[in-house]
């Protein structure tokens, strides 16, 4: 089984790398968060009921992790382990859990030692929710990336994938989104309006038979509606950090840390 996610991920990683490169940001399209107001007279902010998606929809959650205990917890998660082709190195001892927050962390190595964790449970639609910092200081090649992929890993990319918030930048100044639609590897493409990202925030997917909607905290920036890159086949979530080496010497060391993952129809 870890043979498999290895694999898997090489191809994932190597795939987004090959196609956007050091500055992913060249292609697609992006949707703004909000637009300015018009003139009148000023009033304070409205402070919403809530920055998760799930309450502010209703989702009804079926599944997920607080992170309460003292290490990952095998029932309910695989943790890659083991090197592979990519100058990339998958250990469990990076995925360290405790005060119920999960850190995941990437060596200053020549190996790029990191880690990532993937949900046993495969569903076809539903809903997905993380609640995530990245600190500083920040490599360019360490991405926290969080993910929902295909159960299908030996057959990438006709599964399909769904990246629904990945942060290539090392200043943690706005997240990504990409989309590996059935059969193909150049699928649309989304990124955030600028975000504090070492503070906590809230990343959430929505994935319908007929779009897939992406939040952050609780609002909508990006709607992916082209049925012909909508995955149709089951898929599970997956939280990494993933390595690709962007400059000469060793990464600067980097970890995200996570304080729950859950899962909803």
């Amino acid at each position: 089984m870890c043979v498999v996610l290895v694999l898997a991920a090489v191809v994932a990683v190597t795939v987004t790398i090959q196609r956007f490169g050091g500055d992913s940001a060249d292609s697609g399209e992006q949707l703004q968060l909000g637009s300015p107001g018009g003139a009148g007279v000023a009033v304070g902010p409205t402070q919403p009921a809530s920055t998760e998606a799930a309450v502010l929809n209703g989702w009804q959650q079926i599944g997920g992790d607080e992170f309460d205990g003292k290490k990952v917890d095998s029932k309910h998660w695989d943790v890659y382990d083991g090197a592979n082709s990519a100058n990339e190195t998958w250990s469990s001892k990076q995925c360290a859990v405790s005060a119920g927050v999960l850190t995941i962390t990437g060596l200053a190595d020549s190996a790029g030692t990191t880690c990532g964790i993937s949900w046993k449970g495969d569903q076809t639609f539903g809903r997905w929710e993380v609640r995530a910092r990245m600190p500083l200081p920040a490599d360019a090649g360490y991405a926290p990336a969080f993910l929902l992929w295909g159960a299908d890993d030996l057959h990438f990319p006709n599964a399909g994938e769904i990246d629904f918030a990945e942060t290539w930048n090392p200043d943690r100044a706005f997240t990504e989104s990409w989309l590996h639609g059935p059969g193909n590897l150049k699928g649309p493409y989304f990124k955030s309006n600028p975000v504090d990202l070492t503070q906590w925030h809230n990343f959430g997917v929505d994935w319908q038979a007929d779009k897939i909607t992406l939040y952050l905290d609780g609002q909508v920036w990006g709607v992916y509606d082209d049925p012909k890159y909508i995955p149709t086949t089951p898929m599970h979530l997956v939280l990494q950090l993933t390595y690709m080496r962007k400059h000469a010497g060793v990464p600067t060391k980097t970890s995200v840390d996570i304080d729950w993952a859950r899962v909803y129809r």
